[in-house]
């Protein structure tokens, strides 16, 4: 997410130092203004320098041909520039304005929040400097400084609707969907072309299980912006879960063609291929998702309401090795998973099934007695460890194990949402009953 306010093309301050009307310098300021107002940026610049060189102090010279290396991106120039005016004019906020504008597009964010801060300081009312601080607080994860900030903003001017966007932003890694969608709805209402905010908004609906109107969300922005790979690699998701094969591996192979390094969207496609029984790609992609997969303690790790970790990465390695009937290291990833993320009571799951493929019954009852701890209202948990009870009773011929196994499975019947595990459930009770193991 990168949403920056536009820079004010040449901000003239009250302050600036200008020469008197007899001073030739004045007319190489007016020239260069009148070529910066009609887009000759380099003759512009070379009026500029005229009036530097004769009078090596002007502020305004400074400030005009710092203003026009921002213009043309050329953001080490502007900063010399413009720090060069600062000096000789330390209280003027339009230039710490434009040298923070110019630190920003470098990703120096220490140096541009600085800046900013100091005009914000300077000028109170500079809405402009409010809304970029916003920006760049989200981006450094210090979510409560951003609200702050675009609060700020919006409270002089409550037409901004960067200002709204920067701080759904900031709520929505907080986890707070009721006010990011709000801010959203706002930004939307003023800019209803800002693809960004749609794509938001369909990561609300996904948080808040309105999948129908994530779909259409995320199809709104890449209507907008075809080239917004977050778009892609999100509705593709959602397409697994719709069962929309096609559409879904044309979307995250999109937005991997787009963003080649973005770690989730090729643990998206290896989840993809996992639910397609194609184990090959699927590792392809998930050994791909972990070499890419951000730092535990980066910003990546902050709120976000899909399985975007190193855990998750290594959870759905081992649905593939297990698909492979490579159980020794389908074992060792899902410990990994579990050790990674102890609180995650499906990566407990997955690894006691497959304990129970693997034969080792003692280690698989203790992760998915941890699973139940952590989620008692988890049926593939209770299904899981009736299977391990069915086994033990198998091994040990002691069918005091299959009441065990009855009491979880009719446990299932209770917790469950889902209509196939309840009928394999059902199926289970019903066969145990037959054979006459229990009443």
């Amino acid at each position: 997410m990168k949403k920056i306010s536009s820079l004010i093309a040449l901000i003239v301050s009250a302050a600036l130092i200008l020469p008197s009307c007899g001073d030739p310098t004045t007319a190489y300021l007016k020239q260069g203004d009148t070529y910066y107002d009609q887009g000759q940026f380099v003759e512009a610049i070379a009026e500029y320098t005229k009036a530097i060189e004769r009078n090596p102090n002007i502020v305004a010279a400074y400030t005009h041909r710092g203003a026009v290396y921002n213009a043309r991106a050329e953001w080490d120039l502007a900063i010399a520039d413009l720090s060069k005016a600062i000096q000789l004019d330390p209280n003027s906020a339009a230039n710490y304005q434009n040298r923070g504008f110019a630190y920003l597009s470098k990703e120096q964010y220490d140096p541009a929040i600085a800046d900013l801060n100091k005009t914000v300081a300077l000028d109170p009312g500079a809405t402009l400097a409010l809304t970029n601080l916003s920006w760049l607080y989200v981006d450094k994860g210090e979510w409560d400084k951003a609200i702050e900030a675009a609060s700020q903003a919006l409270t002089l001017n409550p037409s901004l609707y960067d200002a709204y966007y920067n701080r759904g932003a900031a709520y929505y890694a907080k986890g707070d969907m009721q006010n990011s969608l709000a801010d959203m709805n706002a930004a939307l209402a003023i800019n209803h072309t800002l693809a960004p905010a749609y794509n938001y908004r369909g990561k609300i609906y996904i948080y808040t299980d309105n999948i129908t109107g994530a779909v259409q969300e995320f199809t709104n922005a890449l209507t907008i912006d075809p080239d917004m790979a977050e778009a892609y690699k999100l509705r593709g998701f959602l397409q697994i879960e719709l069962k929309n094969i096609g559409q879904a591996l044309a979307d995250l192979n999109k937005a991997i063609e787009l963003d080649g390094a973005d770690a989730m969207a090729y643990f998206y496609r290896g989840h993809f291929h996992n639910s397609n029984q194609d184990f090959d790609k699927a590792l392809d992609d998930l050994n791909r998702a972990l070499v890419l997969s951000p730092p535990a303690d980066s910003k990546a790790a902050s709120f976000d309401p899909f399985r975007f970790d190193a855990g998750g990465i290594y959870l759905e390695r081992a649905v593939a090795y297990r698909g492979k009937l490579q159980l020794n290291q389908a074992v060792e990833d899902s410990r990994k998973a579990v050790e990674l993320d102890p609180n995650n009571a499906r990566a407990y799951v997955t690894l006691g099934e497959i304990l129970i493929v693997n034969d080792d019954l003692e280690e698989a009852f203790t992760a998915l007695n941890k699973a139940i701890s952590l989620d008692p209202h988890l049926a593939e948990a209770y299904y899981n460890r009736a299977v391990a009870y069915q086994v033990t009773a198998i091994t040990t011929k002691n069918y005091n194990y299959y009441d065990l196994a009855a009491a979880d499975m009719r446990m299932v019947l209770k917790v469950a949402t889902d209509p196939d595990i309840s009928e394999a459930a059902n199926e289970a009770v019903r066969a145990m009953q037959s054979h006459g193991y229990i009443p």
